[in-house]
């Protein structure tokens, strides 16, 4: 057998694209069956904020499965839940470079694994009771690197077109969706989910990437630089669903902050006293200040 001409040209998308589609579509119809069985259960469903998750419960739970023989073998090993997230960081670079150089079945591959070390190393900090304030933080701040990397692959790729500018556009507003989040919390406001998350991003484009090359090939051929219709239209989407998601939770964190309902969400009642004596002098600081000024 020719194994070259196996994973070359029109017989490599088909051989990766059925391998894709068995490796997550065979354990996820296990997995519905199971919970019709009633052997496995779907997690809770989280309080929505500004709007429904795209990812439903179902399918939360069928990845957490899928991954349930990956968290007890890390769990076996003396690795931390930073080294992981070092790890996905580096995955995504990886990512970067094989969008921004259009082999995109690759990419979709790296970008799928470097999501999946993102959610170990989160149940990995709280299966081993690891959790600490700066694990979280560095969680977070190298998720904001990890997009930037693969967003900014898709700028390189599409550059000199119009799905330059939107890929930024899919980039800056999934800062946002972060950023607003994260803004409102130390504001006191926690719950604004809305409809685009980091997982819903990387489920789309990962998807995309990955049936571009079978369509792509088809229709354009085998040319130096393929336009790649599917991802274009998953990255067009994903424009329209971070701004849609972005205006959603600003106004709905902004009609939180002017209720004040902010107090009631993060604040006991046993923190209240110590909120109003620190909150009392600045008030009565405030018109002094404000003399001084004028």
């Amino acid at each position: 057998m020719n194994y070259q001409a196996l994973w070359s040209g029109p017989s490599g998308d088909v051989v990766f694209l059925a391998g894709f589609v068995a490796f997550f579509g065979l354990p996820f119809l296990t997995y519905l069956l199971l919970v019709t069985l009633g052997v496995a259960k779907l997690p809770a469903s989280k309080v929505a904020g500004s709007g429904q998750r795209m990812l439903r419960p179902v399918f939360v739970g069928y990845y957490y499965w899928l991954l349930g023989p990956v968290f007890r073998l890390v769990g076996r090993t003396s690795l931390r839940p930073n080294h992981i997230t070092m790890a996905s960081m580096g995955m995504s670079a990886l990512t970067a470079v094989a969008i921004g150089t259009g082999h995109f079945a690759l990419a979709s591959t790296l970008l799928i694994a470097g999501a999946t070390l993102d959610i170990i190393d989160g149940h990995l900090a709280r299966a081993k009771k690891m959790t600490t304030a700066s694990g979280a933080f560095l969680d977070s701040t190298v998720d904001r690197i990890c997009d930037g990397l693969i967003f900014g692959g898709c700028v390189v790729y599409y550059a000199g077109t119009p799905l330059m500018y939107v890929s930024l556009l899919v980039m800056i507003m999934s800062f946002t969706v972060s950023y607003a989040r994260a803004r409102g919390e130390t504001l006191g406001i926690v719950g604004a989910e809305g409809l685009m998350q980091r997982a819903e991003r990387i489920a789309i484009l990962g998807i995309a990437l990955a049936f571009s090359p079978f369509f792509g090939h088809r229709v354009e051929g085998f040319v130096s630089h393929p336009f790649y219709a599917v991802t274009a239209v998953a990255l067009g989407l994903l424009a329209l669903l971070n701004t849609t998601t972005v205006i959603a939770r600003i106004r709905w964190t902004m009609a939180r902050l002017k209720e004040g309902s902010h107090l009631n969400i993060v604040r006991s009642r046993a923190d209240r006293p110590v909120a109003e004596a620190l909150r009392r002098p600045v008030a009565e600081a405030a018109p002094l200040l404000n003399q001084q000024a004028q």
